[in-house]
């Protein structure tokens, strides 16, 4: 009998695919080149749209630190003049706020630092407070300390301001552009105690005309209608 046939064993050294050829390539490319370009334009779109959304953002907390100075923490506002119980303030001294930049966008120098100006090391005096008539009265120090925040400790300036970083002798020392507080408002209860006081009436002796007796029952009020009749009455009666 023949012998069985065989499956022939697999090549061992098989060639390789055929490259593409260049043709193939740019072929290729352009098939891809309109799905790569809009992967890109939409890669770039998500881009300028979380940077648009960013800009927005500081934008509006930008207005509103504007719009409302004296509700941001960090910035506050400085009393041009000593309100009522205050004294030592004005210009700005008493600015405590937390502003370390200024109106040119300049950091402020460290106020325990001499570099890059040695002039910002400036001794701190802290601010007192003392009791005057049951009132607290207080006396602004300079407000330094281990801080660059804006101040004006020799009320050099109409504003708070400081040394700033930059070593140019122009930008040495700035404003620092922050808002002008409200005048201070009036206190009603202590101008309302002060009158009381200056115009009370306490020796008049007219509770019982005003308000009755308080040692009888009787109904001994005086009725500002029954006090006019009896001077219109006695008017009439001398005329006659």
């Amino acid at each position: 009998p023949r012998p069985r046939q065989t499956d022939s064993p697999p090549e061992q050294n098989a060639a390789p695919p055929p490259r593409p050829t260049p043709a193939a390539w740019m072929a290729m490319n352009r098939r891809l080149a309109p799905a790569l370009a809009l992967a890109l334009a939409s890669a770039s779109s998500d881009l300028l749209a979380a940077a648009t959304s960013a800009a927005a953002g500081r934008s509006l907390r930008a207005v509103t630190r504007d719009s409302d100075p004296t509700s941001t923490f960090d910035l506050s506002c400085y009393m041009e003049a000593d309100p009522p119980l205050e004294t030592g303030g004005a210009k700005g001294k008493s600015y405590r706020g937390l502003q370390a930049m200024t109106i040119s966008g300049r950091t402020c120098q460290k106020w325990t630092e001499d570099h890059p100006w040695p002039e910002a090391v400036i001794t701190a005096k802290a601010d007192t407070r003392t009791k005057v008539d049951g009132k607290d009265v207080v006396e602004w120090g300079n407000g330094l300390g281990n801080h660059n925040y804006c101040r004006n400790p020799d009320q050099s300036m109409s504003e708070p301001w400081c040394y700033t970083m930059d070593p140019t002798e122009d930008h040495k020392k700035e404003i620092c552009g922050v808002p002008k507080c409200a005048a201070a408002t009036r206190d009603f209860g202590a101008e309302a105690n002060t009158l009381a006081m200056e115009v009370g009436s306490t020796d008049c002796q007219c509770m019982d005309q005003l308000y009755g007796s308080t040692v009888t029952t009787r109904d001994t009020s005086v009725a500002l209608a029954q006090g006019q009749g009896s001077g219109g009455g006695g008017g009439g009666g001398g005329g006659g």
